[in-house]
């Protein structure tokens, strides 16, 4: 599923649900590993309680992941999984492309990928949630996963 892009769309999604997410891949494949948090995180996504986001390359970078280490098919499935989950595969438009490049000049030793990732936490009043303690930022809220935390 697409986010809108929209303003209107924007204010409209977020009422009567609890948070909002801006995930990144380590967190979905944290979930697939059983990682208590994460599953506590997608979980309410995937319930409907939360809202979550995350942003194509970062499913490009997953999709990587799970290629490299579980293989094409099963990757393929977890991919269409994803695809068709309430998770929120967000295209970079205009817009956040002008917030991103804002947020990096600020921050020039700021990956360009976690510039996007702040500029869409705060279009959407999200918290970004991630096991990247490198994410760092004043312009939203970050929560860590533990990638050490023990498993289900």
């Amino acid at each position: 599923m697409y986010a809108s892009n929209s303003s209107k769309d924007m204010d409209t999604m977020v009422k009567g649900i609890g948070k909002a997410y801006v995930i990144d891949s380590t967190v979905i494949l944290l979930y697939f590993l059983g990682n208590r948090r994460a599953s506590e995180v997608i979980g309410s996504i995937l319930d409907e309680h939360a809202i979550g986001y995350i942003l194509e390359p970062c499913i490009a970078e997953l999709f990587q992941k799970l290629t490299q280490y579980l293989g094409y098919t099963v990757a393929s499935s977890r991919l269409e999984a994803i695809k068709n989950s309430n998770i929120r595969l967000v295209n970079i438009d205009f817009d956040l492309i002008r917030d991103a490049g804002r947020i990096k000049a600020m921050n020039p030793s700021m990956p360009m990928l976690y510039a996007y990732m702040i500029a869409l936490a705060k279009r959407f009043n999200a918290i970004i949630v991630t096991a990247d303690k490198n994410i760092r930022t004043d312009e939203c809220a970050v929560e860590y996963i533990d990638i050490e935390e023990r498993l289900l």
